[in-house]
Order: structure tokens, then sequence, then C-alpha cells
């Protein structure tokens, strides 16, 4: 993990208001070389949110028809963890997607410039998934993006989640005491230090398979899908110092 996200963690752990976390959320995205960001708790215009898209882009967006045929939207709101998409991704598979998504894709380009795409789905706080997500948008082409993804595709998706989390605790006064045992507290620093997960085995004296076994059982308990997710929450509620 980079020390930029791990100082991006810190300040937003401290911060007192999801719009505080919003604005550091944005000075982070630009740093990493995003066209566009948005961070949204649902699709509803009422919906909180924090983008660097226009207010009448967001409109559109939410009261734009057929925008559930959108491929991107329908994973969001299934839990998928990742999507890739936009104008490049789309280019290499028009049959399959639907003329909602295809407009979708040309209308952030000419926003903003963007040509490929990542949303993050998120869970409400019951553990659901009802249409909260996290997008990063790219003028990068389908060949650079592919790079991107492949070497910081980990990263991006703890500080989408990190984010997120951190602005809906603040929204619903979530408490924050943590839900972890020793031992999966003892993983997740670990792995926030970079270990991959049969160093993190060797290292506890344990077998690979019961490191999976911690993982899993975390994961249920904290509602996610993926250990970066249960990394991000970790670190933005303080139940692990790193």
């Amino acid at each position: 993990m980079t020390n930029d996200l791990l100082e991006f963690t810190a300040k937003i752990s401290s911060a007192k208001s999801a719009e505080e976390v919003g604005d550091h959320f944005l000075k982070m995205s630009g740093f990493m070389g995003t066209c566009l960001v948005h961070a949204f708790m649902g699709t509803e215009e009422e919906n909180f949110r924090v983008t660097t898209m226009p207010d009448w882009a967001v409109k559109m967006d939410c009261h734009r028809p057929n925008l559930m045929s959108c491929y991107s939207v329908q994973n969001v709101r299934a839990g998928v963890p990742r999507t890739l998409w936009g104008m490049d991704i789309d280019a290499h598979q028009v049959n399959k997607i639907s003329p909602t998504a295809m407009q979708l894709s040309q209308d952030r380009f000419e926003i903003s410039g963007q040509r490929t795409a990542m949303t993050f789905a998120m869970p409400d706080p019951d553990g659901n998934y009802s249409g909260a997500g996290v997008g990063f948008g790219f003028e990068d082409n389908a060949a650079q993006f592919k790079v991107r993804v492949e070497e910081q595709g980990g990263l991006w998706a703890v500080f989408a989640f990190a984010a997120h989390s951190r602005m809906q605790q603040l929204l619903d006064l979530a408490p924050d005491e943590s839900p972890l045992t020793k031992r999966q507290a003892e993983i997740l620093v670990l792995l926030a230090n970079g270990m991959q997960l049969s160093q993190i085995a060797d290292a506890l004296l344990v077998a690979d398979s019961t490191i999976n076994m911690h993982l899993a059982t975390m994961k249920r308990r904290l509602n996610v899908k993926t250990k970066e997710q249960a990394l991000a929450m970790a670190l933005t509620n303080n139940w692990i110092a790193v």
C-alpha cells in the first residue's frame, strides 16, 4: 500500500462530515490521474454524492430513460465488485450492450474526455446493494487502461471503498467499535503492509487455507465482498494501526 493512500485514510478517519471526506476524496482522485470522479449513495438525484460532474450532467444521468439497462448500473445494483466500461471498452462489445449504455459512455467522453472507467459497487449499511458506488474515469485508451487496472486495480479498490464507507458512516452515524477478531486484525495489518496471502500465512505460521478461512469469515461479518473492501473499512474506522 502506498504512503499516499495511508495518508488519505488517516485524513478521512479524522474527518467530521461526509462533505469533508468528499473534499479529500476529490483531491486525491485528481492526484491519481482521473478525468472524472463520482461517488454516490444511490442512483436517485436526491442521494448524497461527491463528483466532478456538473450538476446538469448528474441530473441528466439520474433521469436518463432506460438507465437500468446500462450494464455498469446493473452491475452496481447486483453487487459486482468492479466493472470496467467506457467508450473504448464498449467498442469491443457493441452487440452485447444497450443503446443507453453506449450513449452514457459517449456522453461521459463529451463531458470530461473519459474513454475508460472503473466503477466499484458499494454496499448499503445493511450489506445489500441497491445502487451505491464509486466510479473513476480516465482518458486512457483501452490498452493503457488495461495496464493501469493490472498494476493498480487493488489500490483503486481500497481507495474507493475507504472513501465511500467513511462517507456512509458519517451520514448514518454508524458505530465504530471494531468487529474484528485479533487474528483478523493481524491479517489485515500484514495485508496493508503489502504482503501476499501466502506470505501472511508464513508470517503467522499457519496454512494458506487458514488465512482464506479467516478472510471469508471476516467478509461475511463486515458485509463486504473483497479483502480490499475489508481492509479499507478497517483503516477508515481505525480498527487497525499500520
